[in-house]
């Protein structure tokens, strides 16, 4: 993972109330206490408190911080104010630093963000994950999640084609059955899009896949989640590159789908495989969950630090996402923007809940209510 310079921007940590040096540790694969933080009784603290409740003095109405600190697991990264997209990155069309999604159906609920990780904050490189979450017929949710390859130098607009070009695919061929979908022609279709993009882009005399590939290679990870009874799902994930997918279960993350290929030495590489290039067959993952997991999809900005899942980034989502009530849309968010020293990727994830619906409630009714009333229609 690159590390950025500190020398051009003020380095300090992301929030200083965080946690205390105690509970630090470097290897982000180890467990971490995040119960410990800042004495109450520190300076920072009081200072801290006395400057909020001059705040709510003159916002009384307001419920709530009104400073919200970033989470920090570990040591932190250097914190840097986002520098603008870089015209050689072809800003236009405008693509923001932070995208949230997320809703809920009656047997569904589903949050989605996709962020610029701090080195291309700090770079003026642009967000090059994207994802999608659609709420398609009979219940169904179509999630769809990519992160440009970072050797492509237009890959955030490989990542946004590939997201596009997908979910019009399944919007057509997408049937009763999602057993039944041709993965291959689906990822075929795709691969064939960005050809073309790159074809246009570069202003191409013809197609060149290769071209295509080293400018514009994405991952590309495509799920389909269908209600089952009340609590129970079943989710066919399928994908090419390194993005993952994960069943948050008993508190442990099972991983079903994609990361980083090891080589004999068992050293993870950062050689990533991704479209146009294509696999020579595609076989999904077929889970079911219960109301008591969490499907995750995500990039290698959120695969590389959670790891097993056994360390700190691994506590940290399982504190926001193993709740009786999955989090808000900003509450999601927050923690995906974690803090960590080195792991200053982008981060794209999208976490899906199966509904249990809450127990009928009777209405109450006056007493005499159902009695019929002399001259009352019925």
């Amino acid at each position: 993972m690159a590390r950025f310079r500190r020398g051009r921007h003020r380095v300090e940590p992301a929030h200083q109330d965080s946690l205390t040096n105690d509970s630090l540790s470097d290897d982000p694969t180890q467990p971490l206490d995040l119960t410990q933080s800042t004495p109450v009784d520190s300076p920072l603290v009081q200072q801290f408190t006395i400057a909020k409740r001059s705040e709510a003095a003159t916002v009384a109405e307001v419920i709530g911080p009104l400073a919200i600190p970033q989470i920090t697991v570990g040591p932190p990264s250097p914190c840097t104010e986002p520098e603008p997209i870089g015209a050689q990155y072809r800003s236009f069309p405008f693509r923001p630093d932070v995208v949230i999604d997320g809703w809920s159906t009656d047997s569904i609920t589903v949050r989605g963000v996709s962020q610029r990780g701090h080195l291309h904050r700090y770079n003026g490189a642009p967000r090059q994950d994207d994802f999608a979450i659609h709420h398609a017929s009979g219940g169904r949710v179509v999630i769809l999640v990519a992160d440009g390859i970072s050797g492509a130098r237009q890959s955030h607009i490989g990542a946004s084609a590939a997201i596009k070009q997908a979910a019009r695919w399944l919007q057509e061929h997408l049937n009763d059955d999602p057993a039944q979908t041709d993965w291959l022609t689906l990822f075929k279709n795709v691969a064939w899009e960005l050809t073309e993009q790159a074809q246009s882009l570069l202003q191409l005399a013809e197609p060149d896949p290769l071209r295509a590939e080293q400018e514009m290679a994405t991952t590309l990870v495509c799920g389909i989640i269908e209600p089952l009874d009340p609590g129970r799902s079943r989710a066919y994930v399928v994908g090419v590159g390194d993005s993952s997918a994960w069943l948050l279960s008993r508190g442990a993350f099972r991983h079903l789908l994609g990361g980083k290929p090891l080589q004999d030495s068992a050293i993870t590489t950062s050689s990533v495989a991704g479209l146009p290039r294509l696999p020579a067959e595609l076989t999904p993952v077929v889970v079911e969950f219960t109301d008591r997991d969490v499907l995750l999809i995500g990039t290698d900005g959120i695969g590389d630090p959670l790891g097993t899942g056994q360390g700190g980034v691994g506590n940290l989502l399982r504190a926001v996402l193993s709740t009786s009530s999955p989090p808000s849309l900003i509450e999601f968010a927050h923690a995906v923007d974690f803090s960590r020293e080195m792991f200053d990727d982008d981060r794209t994830l999208v976490a899906v809940w199966s509904k249990r619906p809450p127990p009928a409630v009777p209405s109450p009714q006056r007493p005499g209510a159902d009695r019929r009333v002399d001259g009352a229609c019925g």
